[in-house]
């Protein structure tokens, strides 16, 4: 299916590796050309040379890394200011860029609390401040922001995150109708389970922990989820560069849901 997107361009944060890699390689290999953005340069710069080195697409397009911390305002401005000054204009945003700190509630430190509130919260909310008057602008654009079903059935050691991803469910729908006036489209994904790096090294030191494999480990996880396995990086990008589209233009403000069938709410 031809999703008309090449030619288009992008903001992707949290590029470095994970689901927002997913979604840059699933976007470039569409023709997007795209700005990614991480906080370490040293993950940054392999994904934007792997991307780069692509072949198969004339004209090839282009990929511009920027690090910042997306937890500060003012590296939220520069970035949307450096990539309309690179790209020309943005047509595509995907907030993704999150820290997660897991563990206790009370013994997580006020830092902690902290750091998952700017980052993902008013990151993604300050991105969407600084780049939607320039879609609006234009009436054109999509954004998607990459939640989790933890906004649906938080637990015990992610209440914080769980509180975040639910306040950010709030603010897609809320914000939607504004945009809307102007046709921006906000939607939002809510993967469960997902086969990332990091539940990889969460899974090898449950594993470790209790003297059994790593894959015991995710045998078990998927036993618990109706389809029986659990969710992968590229179904999330694919899903991201559906939204990204305009193949659904009436569709805004709504939050999918990709788990296997795993959320036991509406």
């Amino acid at each position: 299916m031809d999703l008309g997107l090449r030619g288009k361009t992008a903001i992707v944060t949290g590029a470095s590796q994970g689901i927002g890699a997913a979604i840059a390689r699933a976007l470039h290999t569409e023709g997007v050309s795209m700005v990614l953005v991480a906080r370490s340069l040293e993950r940054l710069d392999p994904m934007t040379r792997t991307l780069g080195a692509q072949v198969g697409q004339t004209p090839r397009p282009a990929v511009y890394p920027i690090v910042a911390d997306l937890g500060i305002r003012a590296e939220v401005e520069r970035v949307v200011a450096q990539a309309i000054e690179r790209l020309g204009h943005v047509d595509i945003l995907v907030n993704n860029a999150g820290r997660a700190h897991t563990g206790s509630f009370f013994d997580m430190s006020e830092e902690h609390l902290q750091d998952i509130w700017q980052v993902k919260a008013f990151g993604y909310v300050r991105m969407v401040r600084a780049i939607a008057p320039h879609m609006m602008e234009r009436k054109s654009g999509s954004i998607i922001n990459i939640i989790g079903t933890a906004a649906r059935t938080p637990t015990e050691d992610f209440i914080v995150g769980s509180m975040v991803n639910a306040a950010l469910l709030n603010f897609t729908r809320g914000i939607s109708r504004s945009l809307g006036r102007n046709n921006v489209r906000i939607n939002s994904i809510s993967p469960g389970w997902t086969l990332t790096e990091w539940l990889q090294r969460k899974f090898e030191l449950q594993a470790a922990a209790e003297g059994v494999s790593v894959e015991e480990i995710e045998r078990r996880e998927a036993r618990a989820i109706p389809l029986r396995r659990l969710v992968t990086m590229d179904e999330i990008a694919s899903l991201a560069v559906l939204l990204a589209s305009d193949r659904l233009p009436a569709m805004t403000g709504e939050d999918v849901i990709l788990d296997g069938g795993a959320t036991p709410s509406i």
